[in-house]
């Protein structure tokens, strides 16, 4: 516990709240909890006051809890997705204890915690870890509810499971209980078992499903009506997936690079445990103690767990890597299963070559990471730095210990390697990524010039960091969407009725508007090719 807990503390805590909020979707999650927090209600998500409509409540709720606890902060944003993720690490612990022993439920939340997708979401302030982490909840009081003999407790875990799904219907919506139905549906089918549905408790599980989801989805829809429906489940639930509206297309093979590189270092031990389900097909009379059946049902489960929403992704018109970070958990089930075998050394030879792969791979994976930063981040030289060389000489020294069997080793080596990475990762790279992604620096310097009624406006060009760090002192639609100017003609339209605007342009914009009879403008502030000025309508 205490391993887990230290792990947790580096991998999710370390350095939380170092970074401004970056992207498009941590400024205005965070802006829409702190509107929420400021005007006492906690149904319409709002963004500078507009109706936010695209996604859920349950993160919202959640920072908005954060920032009432720690203030409006970075850390306080993202406070709740490393929790939940520290949870739900706890979580996988406790049911691999259950189902086989406290060594496996160890190796599988390792699995869990040391990987990208892992890492990389449970320090974001989005709707992506509290989707996953009650998703996985409910999978996996789900999974216990169905090896469970006594019916009593059968139907109290599957309540459980079905609290958990109403959860994550709040969290991102209608996939919170399609998923469940297909990975549960398709594994009793496969054991012959589906009449086990009617020994859950179905009628009292729908209920307390159907409560949770009316906390929040009852209220939206009395108040908002068909304008919820259309632009909640219509726009972005159907046209989402089935159209290229919102610009995240990606071939039919989209997923399979992030779920290679997303459960690193484990990817070998993944395939591994893959190729094994599929060579040794699980039977009813397969020999073995009553914990290493209760483990083969688990790798089942886990297999279903990852494959369902990887092709229904991938199948989708919109693609985004955290779309399928809820498959992770089972990736680390099934990997943590080859650990197993390779620590108590009773490795066959599919898991010895996994063993042998696995330092070559963490190796070239690493260095293929560090050049990928130098292409997107173009201050940072690999070749430079102690990444590039230790992960280096880690593979080496990795590939001699899988080359004298040492597996225990290996496996202790290779989670050491990414744990004493992690501080030079963050302190390398944060200011780099925070550099590139978050204009915050620049909106300190609007708050300091804005005077009384002034609103800041796009023009040509807008960041939403800028939202969260002005507090939303923009113009935004009916759809929470802010304004964007390309033309003089509207920039003079605003100007008159407000008398005077700070805008954010790029360097061409910029002269465009200097060189217009029509404006009289003032540089406030600059950031590379990108400037703040004072535009004001002349008579």
């Amino acid at each position: 516990m205490l391993l887990l807990a230290g792990l947790c503390a580096l991998f999710f805590f370390y350095r939380l709240g170092a970074m401004a909020l970056i992207g498009p979707d941590e400024p205005r999650y965070a802006q829409v909890a702190r509107e929420m927090l400021a005007r006492h209600d906690p149904i319409t998500p709002t963004i500078g006051g507009q109706p936010w409509l695209e996604k859920p409540a349950l993160a919202y709720w959640l920072m908005a809890l954060s920032m009432r606890i720690f203030g409006v902060s970075e850390f306080a944003a993202r406070f709740p997705s490393a929790f939940l993720a520290t949870l739900l690490a706890f979580l996988i612990y406790g049911v691999g204890r259950r189902v086989h022993s406290p060594l496996y439920g160890i190796l599988a939340a390792c699995c869990f915690i040391v990987n990208p997708m892992s890492f990389g979401f449970a320090r974001g302030a989005t709707t992506d870890m509290p989707l996953s982490a009650t998703l996985a909840a409910g999978l996996c009081l789900l999974f216990l509810a169905l090896q469970e003999a006594v019916p009593r407790k059968r139907a109290w875990l599957f309540s459980g499971a079905c609290f958990c799904f109403g959860l994550a219907i709040l969290a991102k919506g209608l996939i919170g209980i399609l998923f469940p139905i297909v990975i549960a549906g398709s594994y009793l089918l496969l054991h012959r078992r589906a009449a086990m549905w009617n020994g859950l408790g179905l009628a009292r599980g729908s209920l307390v499903l159907l409560l949770v989801c009316a906390s929040w989805y009852g209220p939206m829809l009395a108040r908002h009506g068909w304008t919820f429906v259309d632009e909640f489940f219509i726009q972005h639930h159907i046209e989402r997936y089935v159209t290229e509206r919102f610009r995240h297309p990606g071939p039919i093979s989209y997923y399979l690079p992030v779920l290679l590189v997303g459960a690193f270092p484990w990817t070998p031990l993944l395939i591994s445990a893959l190729a094994r389900l599929f060579i040794q097909r699980y039977k009813r009379d397969q020999k073995g103690s009553a914990e290493d059946q209760a483990l083969e049902r688990l790798m089942t489960f886990a297999a279903l767990w990852m494959v369902w929403p990887l092709s229904f992704f991938s199948l989708s018109q919109s693609k985004l890597p955290g779309y399928v970070l809820p498959i992770f958990p089972a990736t680390a089930f099934l990997a943590a299963r080859e650990m197993l075998s390779l620590w108590r050394r009773e490795a066959d030879r599919l898991a010895r070559i996994g063993m042998l792969i696995l330092p070559l791979f963490v190796s070239a994976i690493a260095t293929l990471a560090l050049f990928y930063a130098k292409k997107e981040l173009e201050a940072f030289d690999p070749l430079k730095h102690v990444l590039f060389w230790g992960g280096l000489g880690g593979g080496l020294l990795g590939l001699g210990l899988s080359l004298a069997a040492r597996s225990r080793a290996l496996l202790v080596f290779v989670l050491l390697l990414c744990a004493a990475s992690v501080p030079s990762v963050l302190s390398t790279f944060q200011p780099l990524i925070e550099k590139k992604e978050s204009f915050q620096d620049l909106a300190e310097i609007a708050l300091r010039a804005f005077q009384p009624g002034e609103r800041l406006i796009g023009y040509g060009w807008f960041h939403h960091s800028l939202t969260f760090y002005t507090n939303a002192r923009s113009i935004y639609d009916e759809h929470g969407r802010v304004r964007v100017l390309f033309s003089p003609h509207e920039l003079i339209e605003v100007a008159r009725h407000l008398g005077s605007v700070l805008v954010v342009a790029k360097r061409s914009h910029v002269r465009q508007l200097r060189e217009s009879p029509q404006f009289e403008v003032e540089l406030i502030g600059e950031r590379g090719e990108h400037a703040l000025l004072r535009v004001k309508l002349l008579e």
